[in-house]
């Protein structure tokens, strides 16, 4: 199973990674969290997203041990050009770094604002993951497409 019904938990393991990262990259890194976990009410896999914005991508690469010594590992741009992409296995965290001024830190906070404030939203979003979740049971890859669709009229408002 990877859809999970709302957790509280998720806002403390967001503020532990964020305080986490913002001690070891002093001023070098803004974090936001994103994602299904950041909207109080709203099933999401057991997992935390969490935006990074930096002024300089380049230096991610660089310091990209320092993040290996948080335990999380780099992905490279894993599909999204422009992003920095890290796993974290432990607190099933992934970290997501775009250098200031992409459009997808715009995107990811959008997303998060629009549904914190729209509880028919949240309520329409739960009922399509319930329903894709029972229709790909062992098919991640499928569930995460038929969701685009929510995620792109989103994006659109």
């Amino acid at each position: 199973m990877y859809l999970f019904p709302p957790n509280s938990q998720w806002q403390v393991d967001f503020e532990i990674e964020k305080n986490a990262l913002e001690l070891n990259f002093l001023g070098e890194i803004e974090i936001f969290h994103v994602g299904s976990t950041a909207v109080k009410g709203l099933w999401a896999k057991d997992c935390i997203d969490l935006l990074g914005v930096v002024k300089e991508l380049s230096k991610v690469q660089i310091l990209s041990l320092n993040f290996g010594n948080l335990g999380y590992i780099y992905k490279g741009e894993y599909g999204i050009q422009g992003r920095a992409y890290f796993t974290k296995q432990y607190r099933k965290a992934h970290l997501h770094i775009f250098q200031q001024g992409d459009e997808n830190i715009e995107k990811h906070l959008k997303f998060v604002n629009l549904m914190r404030d729209n509880s028919d939203l949240i309520s329409e979003f739960n009922t399509l993951k319930q329903e894709l979740h029972t229709r790909y049971p062992k098919d991640k890859a499928s569930y995460q497409n038929a969701k685009a669709f929510f995620y792109n009229r989103i994006n659109n408002l």
